[in-house]
């Protein structure tokens, strides 16, 4: 066995580190006596063979007057706090440590050493999380991830403190044309190589849309782009902390999982892994957590398919309904007392829905099964639309369809197969009312007919449509009684 320890700096290749930190602390601000760190000359640490020829001990030896925190380094994206810690090298490299002491005035010294591992914990190599990521020591093509572009929640973003895309989640297919859903990320065990394919284009955030390294930016969905890009050689590593086990990737160019969120120090916590999944999070340059979903190229998640049914469909608004309703951007969708119970809806509490200038938001459902319509096949709903006036100004002037629209109010009732995700518009089929001057202003019950469509077998989501396709004008709508007709 041969370890040689030597100050200077070293490139750290891809390792996987676990940590021990032993007597982690910040000092007593009590106890300083000055407000200065200490220079790199010093400053003074001990590094000493661990229990076996991969790990390390550090103590660091230098005064600790006016020192607020001492912070360790390891070389690869893993670090801790205190006088003595303890650091694990499985595999052959140059690792540069770096111990940094702060001082309360916000100084630091820095001084740094470079640990040279020439041994191999062959043990460590039959790791199951490594194996899943790369197919183990037997692949020596490594193993090929892509996007999982048909789940719901391949894209997301939360709190940094969460743990699930619970602000945002991408439907199946939502970012086609972005540039990453031809993406491959090939994990290969022998030396850590990450090989990152993006066939010339990538998907970016627009905070970091200034990089060099990008050209030629295209929005997508107004804010972000798809950007020209040539990756860079990298590497990758794994490193567990508390518990969570993370993948660092290391280039001289970004290097992400087909939507660049700008990782905080290019670390992925693995949510979740399988030998075919893969389930990705990051803080992103924004301070949000970020979310990535990954398959295995080839592989086809098993689609559960639901069953056909012939169910009652209603909700009455007075807590006696079937439907769970979804929202999209919306203001508000609440039940209220009848202000108007007048036939032909007499009915004690209703639902107000609150629109505040969101064009394209809906109310929704997703059943957990498909709707048998050969038998039933026509919805009613009541409906109480206050006024024409909020409803006549022109969203948009140069689309001259969605002007005409939304030149009176309009009730449509959408069926489509959630499945398709992004596009299950393209699966729909519409049935709508125009709203005249003498309707407004009074409950008007309405009928959606389906019967042409009695033969589909693919409907699992209902979209009630306020407000015309594409209404970007504020309003309020009333609706009670929505129902699958006998």
């Amino acid at each position: 066995m041969k370890n040689i320890i030597k100050s200077g700096f070293g490139f750290a290749l891809a390792i996987l580190m676990m940590l021990v930190a032993c007597d982690p602390n910040e000092f007593d601000k009590s106890e300083l006596n000055f407000q200065t760190a200490p220079t790199a000359e010093e400053m003074n640490f001990t590094v000493a063979q661990g229990e076996d020829a991969f790990h390390y001990n550090f103590e660091n030896l230098t005064p600790l007057s006016g020192i607020q925190t001492v912070k360790w380094d390891f070389g690869n994206g893993s670090s801790a706090e205190g006088n003595k810690v303890t650091a694990y090298y499985p595999l052959p490299g140059n690792y540069e440590v770096t111990l940094t002491i702060a001082a309360a005035d916000g100084s630091e010294g820095v001084k740094l050493t470079t640990i040279e591992q020439t041994e191999t914990d062959y043990a460590f190599l039959d790791s199951p999380v490594l194996t899943m990521i790369s197919g183990g020591a037997s692949a020596t093509e490594g193993k090929t991830w892509v996007v999982d572009s048909l789940g719901s929640g391949h894209f997301g973003i939360g709190p940094a403190d969460g743990n699930w895309p619970e602000w945002w989640a991408a439907s199946p297919l939502q970012k086609t044309g972005a540039g990453a859903y031809d993406d491959e990320f090939t994990f290969t065990l022998v030396d850590f190589i990450f090989d990152y394919k993006n066939n010339g284009n990538s998907y970016v955030k627009d905070l970091l849309l200034n990089d060099p390294n990008y050209s030629n930016p295209v929005e997508v969905d107004g804010t972000d782009a798809r950007v020209d890009f040539t990756p860079a050689a990298a590497n990758w590593s794994l490193t567990e902390r508390d518990g969570a086990n993370y993948i660092v990737l290391s280039s001289e160019k970004p290097s992400f999982f087909g939507f660049n969120y700008g990782a905080a120090n290019n670390e992925f916590r693995i949510e979740a892994i399988t030998e075919n999944t893969l389930q990705l999070s990051c803080i992103g340059a924004d301070g949000n957590r970020w979310y990535n979903n990954l398959i295995v190229k080839g592989y086809e998640v098993p689609v559960v398919e639901k069953p056909l049914q012939e169910n009652d469909i209603m909700d009455d608004f007075e807590g006696n309904g079937n439907v769970v309703w979804n929202l999209d951007d919306i203001v508000a969708f609440e039940t209220i007392t009848n202000f108007a119970p007048l036939e032909p809806n007499t009915s004690e509490n209703i639902a107000r829905y609150t629109k505040d200038g969101f064009e394209w938001t809906n109310v929704k459902t997703v059943l957990d099964y498909r709707i048998d319509l050969t038998s039933r096949n026509v919805f009613t709903m009541k409906v109480f639309i206050p006024s024409f006036n909020d409803y006549v100004t022109e969203c948009d002037p140069g689309t001259p369809w969605l002007s005409e629209h939304n030149l009176k109010p309009q009730i449509d009732v959408k069926l489509q197969d959630s499945k398709k995700g992004g596009s299950a518009w393209e699966t729909q089929q519409v049935r709508g009312h125009v709203f005249t001057e003498d309707q407004l202003g009074k409950w008007v019950e309405l009928t959606f007919d389906f019967s042409d469509v009695s033969d589909r077998t693919d409907f699992d989501q209902i979209i009630i449509q306020l407000g015309a396709e594409g209404h970007c004008n504020s309003g309020i709508f009333y609706i009670d009684d929505f129902m699958l007709l006998d």
